[in-house]
């Protein structure tokens, strides 16, 4: 084996471009689907990282990089592009599920690849996102509890109350008709959550009937990026979550200066398991 590939490496070629920095990669399952890595020579733990609406994914990857070397951590960075089948859609993943996709189970499926690849037991890992990134991660932990270790959630701009008076995507009401499969919000109790703002992401951006993405009670949680994470802040407090907000001063709408706290929070989850 070359001493420039990571030791638990599986036997699927030996290309340096699936090494450290990877390049983009297609899923096999289904290739208009792709994602970036950061494998360090020795794995022990997987992170997640969902790109915005931009879908910068390598941005996220990069930046998050020394972290993963590290904490010998396998950073995968999966890319959802726009445009699917509706040219001008930017919002298909967030939701979870668009027109018969399934964007929670393409994640999981890209990680069953991946971990083959790697050789990487276990099928829990950290989950974090920026932006639209953060709707479909928490979205995500309340359809698949189990597989998330800890959940990092950076300025969502539409949230889901756990809320079983409003439908999805607002609430949860409908969600067993839609996902055939309930939530159990206690389940959540099992991880530890960080939520993040800037201390000027407050634009208002409020859903009138009739934009794209649009649900019943999309307000109810709040006018801005703020509120609605204050609104799910005191809904985890609520029903006794592990849950921390931080409000990092002099930044609005953007990541960088919430890069920091990001990591001290994966830090931590990745001590915690070794």
């Amino acid at each position: 084996m070359s001493e420039d590939m990571p030791k638990n490496r599986g036997t699927g070629g030996g290309s340096a471009f699936l090494i450290r920095r990877t390049a983009f990669l297609a899923h096999r399952a289904d290739p208009r689907f792709s994602y970036c890595l950061y494998a360090p020579d020795e794995i022990r733990q997987i992170c997640v990282y969902v790109h915005g609406t931009y879908r910068d994914a390598a941005f996220y990857r990069d930046h998050l990089s020394d972290f993963a070397i590290r904490h010998r951590v396998l950073l995968v960075c999966p890319l959802f592009p726009a445009g699917l089948i509706d040219p001008d859609d930017v919002d298909n993943y967030k939701q979870l599920l668009y027109r018969g996709i399934r964007f929670d189970l393409i994640l999981l499926n890209m990680l069953e690849e991946i971990r083959a690849r790697y050789d990487v037991a276990g099928d829990r890992f950290m989950l974090g996102g920026f932006s639209g990134g953060a709707q479909f991660a928490h979205r995500f932990a309340y359809l698949h509890p189990g597989h998330v270790q800890a959940l990092s959630l950076a300025a969502p701009g539409r949230v889901t109350l756990l809320d079983d008076s409003l439908d999805w995507w607002s609430g949860i009401c409908d969600v067993k008709q839609r996902f055939e499969q309930a939530i159990d919000p206690r389940a959540l109790r099992d991880m530890p959550i960080q939520l993040l703002i800037g201390e000027n992401d407050n634009a208002n951006i409020t859903t009138n009937k009739g934009d794209a993405g649009w649900a019943p009670g999309a307000n109810r949680a709040g006018i801005n990026r703020r509120q609605r994470l204050e609104a799910l802040y005191l809904q985890y407090q609520r029903i006794g979550c592990d849950v921390r907000m931080t409000v990092v001063p002099d930044c609005g709408h953007e990541w960088l200066p919430l890069r920091d706290a990001t990591i001290r929070f994966f830090e931590a989850s990745a001590k915690a398991l070794g």
